[in-house]
């Protein structure tokens, strides 16, 4: 009997050699291929995950039956121009399309005429359906969680929520095993899951539309996926989960990981989205982490300080009382952490947004805090024309915002986010306004090229942080010709290219690798660049505040010499006051005083870096939510006492 062929496509970028296996398309596959009749009537001819040129996959296909394509924001465009190719080559073909970027009902239907079937929500029983129904010739107006057309009209079936989680596993199923030996010189990133659903209403997320109840996949399907990647020797694992750590099963798992590495190696690092009411178990899964090396950072989430967009978007934070007593056990216990902010979300003015970053850092967040960009989804709540209307909401076009992706190669299908610019409580001018302060704030307090004065000045002369921004930012545009003028009237420009639809929110620069740099990591690479000038030039501005002249000189030169970099093997220098000792209490909480104390202070970079391409990657790259860019266990003080 001749097998009716599909083809599965999820193509995703690379990141360096770096590429993520298509886990839904797997996941879908392997669940539709335990079913007998469709094991014995259809084949499986590939899993496409990479961007491959189009023609030549069209030229490659053997009489495709179904085509099913998995779609987000980072594929859409691509996909649908493959999928046109497909449909002219082969005009009797199914062309099927689900993912997280399927719009609501059957508009994908209505704008794409080649499109046959939409999915909408989890995709494994709907496939599996949608396959047996060409066995038996059953009606598709059956299958739940569908659209599809019929006669030149277009049905939506019925919405149905799942209750079971024991899906077969992509990856025990055999699924990727062959990508090893067909891509020897690309490292794989394994994403698993160990539950599914979200018990939260995000109106800016997509996993907020469907609010279902978080269903768990059995740990010993969990256990054996660990097992299979640890014998492929992968490197990162990334958990899908929406809220890791809202379970007591989650530190087993951790456990479970961490004894892999001791008895394999593997895997390197873990990464996972964590719960927002960060708790006890949370803070336990990270120090086991950090312990071993594992950590990637465990996140504080918040989004927003501001109650009016808190109540507008549907979210509800932890009080900011619980934040600080969690920064101060995280800093105490020397675990990474970073916060996550949401800008040009409804409600949000530069004000409440300033405000908010002032209470973060306040609170103890001097390791990282990153703000991300509204981006509007399709499915989500916000993605609805009501809400839209509601709230004012304004929408700009722009090249895919992800960073660290190799630039487009030539005819390259370009995508696209679809980014907030614009509410009800925030015009074009004000995003702009706010958006720089964001950058200033994560550039030169998160990425420590400035923090230490800020720290000083706000717990010794009761300066507010963002006030030290907003003055900075002042000086900055005062002075075009210095290095941070230089590099902050360029944001500004792209910012408002982003406005008038001419620009994107990541830049290229060859000089440290040919990958995407979001605004703030690209204006520290070339700061870093010209770091004795940039020195010499703010000391302008940070002589305006009212210190000793002496602890001024010693500031300069301590957060000077803190900063990595290239073909550096570190420094000695000498301080009139206690400043590594009086840092370090500060990020630690417990309180020592500055006093002035001569000392000697001594690094000593063993493995210094030697070309910019790699201190971008290593540093700011990957290391950045573990503060790679600041010297810190290779530093020793010596009072001159002791000398």
């Amino acid at each position: 009997m001749n097998k009716k062929n599909i083809y599965m496509i999820q193509p995703n970028y690379l990141y360096g050699k770096s590429a993520h296996l298509p886990y839904a398309a797997g996941t879908v596959t392997a669940y539709a291929f335990k079913d007998a009749d469709v094991d014995a009537n259809y084949s499986l001819e590939k899993i496409q995950f990479l961007r491959e040129d189009p023609d030549e996959c069209v030229q490659a296909a053997t009489d495709p039956f179904i085509i099913g394509f998995s779609t987000y924001v980072w594929n859409f465009e691509y996909n649908t121009i493959l999928a046109k190719k497909f449909k002219e080559a082969y005009p009797n073909c199914i062309i099927l399309f689900g993912g997280h970027h399927v719009t609501p009902v059957g508009a994908l239907l209505e704008q794409y005429s080649f499109i046959d079937i939409v999915v909408h929500g989890e995709g494994e029983e709907p496939f599996r359906q949608v396959l047996l129904s060409y066995i038996d010739e059953s009606e598709l107006c059956d299958i739940p969680n569908i659209s599809f057309r019929q006669n030149g009209t277009i049905r939506n079936t019925p919405f149905k929520e799942y209750s079971s989680c024991d899906y077969p596993s992509p990856y025990l199923e055999g699924c990727f095993d062959s990508f090893f030996e067909d891509y020897p010189d690309l490292s794989f990133e394994l994403m698993f899951e160990t539950n599914r659903g979200c018990a939260f209403n995000c109106s800016y997320c997509d996993w907020g539309s469907l609010r279902t109840k978080i269903r768990c996949f059995p740990l010993e399907r969990v256990f054996r996926e660990f097992d299979w990647a640890c014998k492929h020797k992968i490197d990162f694992f990334g958990c899908a989960d929406a809220n890791f750590g809202i379970l007591a099963r989650d530190e087993k798992i951790i456990d479970r990981l961490i004894e892999l590495k001791e008895n394999t190696g593997y895997p390197k690092k873990f990464q996972a989205s964590y719960a927002k009411n960060n708790s006890e178990k949370i803070f336990n899964i990270g120090k086991k982490l950090d312990e071993n090396d594992m950590n990637k950072g465990v996140t504080l989430a918040l989004q927003t300080l501001s109650p009016e967009a808190s109540k507008n978007v549907g979210r509800t934070n932890v009080s900011m009382g619980h934040y600080t007593e969690l920064m101060s056990l995280y800093n105490a216990a020397n675990i990474p952490t970073y916060t996550e902010l949401i800008l040009g979300l409804p409600g949000e003015t530069y004000r409440s947004f300033a405000d908010g970053l002032n209470m973060l850092i306040k609170a103890g967040q001097h390791h990282s805090i990153y703000v991300h960009n509204c981006e509007w989804l399709p499915c989500s709540t916000m993605g609805s024309r009501e809400y839209v209307e509601k709230f004012g909401i304004g929408i700009t076009k722009i090249p895919l915002n992800q960073p660290h992706m190799e630039s487009p190669k030539d005819k390259e299908i370009p995508e696209y986010s679809q980014i907030v610019t614009k509410t009800c409580s925030m015009d074009h001018d004000m995003w702009i306004k706010t958006s720089l302060l964001s950058y200033a704030v994560q550039c030169f307090h998160h990425m420590n090229l400035l923090q230490y004065f800020a720290i000083y000045l706000h717990d010794e002369l009761n300066m507010e942080y963002v006030d030290f921004y907003e003055r900075l930012l002042v000086f900055i545009g005062s002075h075009p010709d210095s290095v941070c003028g230089r590099v902050f009237a360029d944001i500004k420009c792209r910012l408002q290219g982003v406005i008038e639809g001419t620009g994107g929110l990541v830049c290229y620069d060859d000089e440290f690798g040919d990958i995407s740099w979001p605004f703030e990591e690209h204006a520290f690479l070339k700061i870093v660049r010209e770091l004795d000038r940039f020195y010499d030039e703010i000391r302008v501005f940070l002589s305006s505040f009212a210190m000793p002249t002496d602890l001024l000189e010693d500031l300069l030169l301590y957060q000077r010499n803190i900063i990595k970099r290239v073909n550096h093997k570190g420094n000695e220098f000498c301080l009139e006051y206690n400043l590594h000792e009086y840092f370090a209490s500060k990020f630690k909480g417990t309180g020592t005083k500055l006093v002035k104390r001569s000392n000697i202070i001594s690094i000593r970079d063993t493995e210094p870096i030697t070309y910019w391409e790699d201190y971008a990657r290593r540093v700011v790259w990957y290391g950045r939510k573990e503060s790679k860019n600041i010297y810190t266990s290779c530093v020793t003080v010596k009072e001159l006492n002791d000398v």
